[in-house]
């Protein structure tokens, strides 16, 4: 059975981000680069969804289009909070929707 929602639905921008480590030994340093940019100096891509609560605050549900670049390892930004993604998942296997749960994040 296929993953009911319409495009209507996604109505919160957000960012995600992937983790880049460049140089090597003493001169490693890790940037967060939005998904889909090359440099850290490209401008911000957001992606719209649907953003809705897991019973409490503290966690979230997000539901967007399919990208199978979202991982654990990602992070997600809406307005100027880091969240931390949990578990991405394609719920139908149709590669129409992917969604996960977010975690406010504690470190930056």
């Amino acid at each position: 059975m296929r993953y009911k929602m319409h495009i209507s639905e996604l109505r919160t921008l957000i960012r995600i981000q992937r983790k880049v480590v460049t140089g090597t030994g003493i001169h490693k340093t890790t940037d967060w680069i939005d998904l889909g940019n090359l440099l850290p100096t490209d401008p911000p891509r957001y992606l719209r969804c649907k953003w809705y609560p897991l019973g409490g605050t503290e966690a979230w549900n997000v539901v967007l289009r399919y990208n199978p670049l979202i991982t654990a390892s990602c992070r997600l930004i809406r307005g100027s909070i880091v969240y931390t993604i949990i578990g991405p998942m394609d719920p139908d296997q149709h590669r129409e929707w992917t969604a996960f749960k977010v975690k406010a994040s504690l470190s930056v």
